[in-house]
């Protein structure tokens, strides 16, 4: 292997300076805090997370920073996603290999399931062992991207997120897709950990969230647009989704 030549090893040494002196509140990663629908993250080994984006507390229904330090894939995600998001992670800690451009399921503060286009590196030490994973999630807007290819759910997620008012019989959403109303559930229940009935509720509820956030709408008349039987029966299935009543949700309690 060839020498560097010293003005490579003075600028190495320059830049190795440079990365000790930084504060961990203004690494590198506070670029992504600019980017909305960008999230980056870095877990340690054991798989707690150790840095992330300033958008990624919320995105997991947390409050604020503090409450994310330290949690695992098991307590931000619990169940099969974060079974899989581990299997990743043992996985390039194993290559010291990047994944590039994987295509998953993330859920967002509501618990919604979404697909993100997902990168992860490995983070090595200066002896070359990996100590970690550092990644980044990009949201795809709730449509099945061109990576997936013929998604075979696909159809019934796009019909499920176009009419939040009236929920499909689950027959017709299984035609659209080509496949028996068995197999969407057990596809449904594989992709998303939950039913098809279940994910339509969710993307009721994110919409009304969003619509709270931007009050311009009352909770009455947001029921009714929603397709809920009254206020009272919106209140009940917001508080069981987001854990506060809709006017809670809207004040910021």
């Amino acid at each position: 292997m060839p020498k560097a030549s010293p003005i490579a090893n003075r600028w190495s040494r320059a830049r190795a300076e440079f990365l000790r002196r930084i504060a961990p509140d203004s690494h590198f990663h506070r670029v992504f805090d600019g980017l909305p629908d960008i999230h980056f993250f870095v877990k340690d080994r054991a798989g707690r997370t150790l840095f992330f984006s300033r958008g990624l507390p919320a995105h997991h229904g947390l409050r604020d920073a503090a409450a994310m330090l330290g949690k695992t894939d098991h307590e931000l995600t619990p169940g099969p996603l974060a079974r899989k998001y581990l299997a990743d992670d043992r996985r390039i800690h194993r290559s010291g290999k990047p994944i590039l451009n994987q295509v998953e399921v993330w859920v967002d503060h509501v618990g919604l399931p979404d697909w993100f286009v997902i990168s992860k590196f490995p983070i090595k030490d200066r002896g070359g062992h990996v100590i970690g994973v550092m990644g980044t999630l990009r949201a795809c807007g709730g449509v099945a991207p061109p990576e997936l290819g013929p998604s075979r759910i696909a159809p019934s997620v796009n019909r499920l997120r176009g009419d939040l008012s009236t929920f499909p019989p689950v027959g017709e959403l299984a035609r659209a897709c080509g496949i028996s109303a068995r197999q969407l559930q057990r596809t449904f229940h594989e992709a998303f950990g939950m039913s098809p009935r279940t994910y339509w509720m969710k993307c009721r509820i994110r919409a009304a969230c969003e619509a709270l956030a931007r009050g311009d709408e009352g909770i009455a008349d947001l029921a009714a647009r929603l397709g809920f039987c009254d206020q009272s029966n919106f209140t009940a299935h917001f508080r069981k989704h987001t854990g506060k009543t809709p006017r809670a949700f809207q004040r910021g309690a």
